[in-house]
């Protein structure tokens, strides 16, 4: 399953053309892991208590951060996927299917930060142009992600359909190749 958090920074802060804080530099926030291709998910991450009223084996909390600034009427943005630990739980930490389901939820978020980071390079470079249609473009990119993942546990019945299961990773890490050149 997967669970959805907002660490959406920018509306009034960009719109007023300062900069946002930004997160650590380097990946240093203790309870997050940035998307890896090298890095995969293990039990290990997942460190919240299961919560004994929900139905699902597992919860995956990853998201997209994203950082926006205006620096001397210069668009910047930063675009991650990350995986949060403390928010991420598993009442059955022994089954590899469950954690390969719960990866490609956080597999999926990757595709959709790069998705993200193309679009924001379409608004273009310079403040004033980029601001006509950030908002849209941002709160787009996170109905769409959210929709995606949605359909993503009711298509594969949250893992248990392992040949639906099959389909969406060959479909998910197609899509990472084809937007390689996103990736940060």
């Amino acid at each position: 399953m997967f669970f959805f958090t907002l660490l959406l920074s920018l509306v009034s802060n960009y719109l007023a053309t300062a900069p946002v804080a930004a997160s650590a530099p380097d990946n240093t926030i203790v309870d997050q892991i940035t998307w890896s291709e090298e890095r995969r998910l293990t039990w290990d991450d997942f460190r919240a208590l299961p919560d004994s009223l929900n139905p699902h084996h597992a919860v995956t909390a990853a998201n997209l951060a994203v950082d926006i600034k205006c620096s001397a009427n210069e668009f910047k943005y930063n675009v991650r996927c990350i995986f949060l630990p403390t928010q991420s739980w598993s009442k059955n930490k022994r089954s590899e299917k469950l954690l390969h389901h719960e990866q490609l939820h956080f597999d999926l978020t990757e595709v959709h930060a790069r998705q993200l980071r193309r679009q924001l390079l379409q608004l273009g470079t310079s403040c004033p142009e980029a601001k006509k249609n950030l908002t849209e473009t941002v709160n787009k990119a996170f109905e769409v992600w959210k929709a995606e993942q949605d359909q993503f546990d009711e298509a594969s019945r949250h893992g248990l359909d392992q040949e639906v299961s099959a389909k969406w990773a060959q479909s998910i890490n197609g899509r990472l190749k084809l937007l390689e050149k996103y990736k940060s």
